[in-house]
C-alpha cells in the first residue's frame, strides 16, 4: 500500500514538474541591434566608409576622420548606402537605406542624373 502512495506521489510530481515547464513564459525576445554605417566623401572623388557602429556619430567620426572634416558623409543603419560620382567629377550623389548594395548603387547613379560611377558602397549586418 505505500509503494502505492509513493509511485502515486512520484507520478505527481513528475506530472507537475512537466506541466509547469510546459506552461511557463517564454523568454523575453531579444532587442533587435541597430547597427550604423557612414561614407564621406569630397569635392575630389575621395570617400570613406564605415560599417557595423554602435551609434550615428560614432560611424560619423569615423569616415570624418579618414575623409577629413571638409568632407561630406551621410549615415544610415541596418542597410546599405553608396556615393555616385559624375564622370567629370563636378557633382555627386548618395543613397542609402537599402536592402542590398546593388539597390543602393543604381539608386545613387539614378539620383546623380549624369553618367557616372560608384565610388564607394557600404552595408551594415542587419541584426
Amino acid at each position: 500500500m505505500n509503494s502505492r502512495r509513493i509511485i502515486a506521489a512520484i507520478v505527481l510530481s513528475m506530472s507537475l514538474a512537466l506541466g509547469a515547464s510546459l506552461f511557463s513564459a517564454p523568454a523575453p525576445a531579444k532587442a533587435q541591434e541597430i547597427y550604423w554605417g557612414a561614407i564621406a566623401y569630397d569635392n575630389d572623388g575621395g570617400t570613406a566608409g564605415a560599417w557595423n557602429y554602435p551609434s550615428s556619430n560614432s560611424a560619423a567620426r569615423a569616415v570624418r576622420s579618414r575623409c577629413g572634416y571638409d568632407c561630406g558623409y551621410f549615415t544610415f543603419y541596418n542597410s546599405c548606402g553608396a556615393v555616385a560620382y559624375s564622370n567629370g567629377g563636378t557633382r555627386v550623389a548618395w543613397a542609402r537605406g537599402y536592402e542590398s548594395p546593388g539597390s543602393a548603387k543604381r539608386a545613387a547613379l539614378r539620383k546623380l542624373g549624369l553618367r557616372g560611377y560608384v565610388a564607394r558602397w557600404v552595408c551594415t549586418d542587419r541584426y
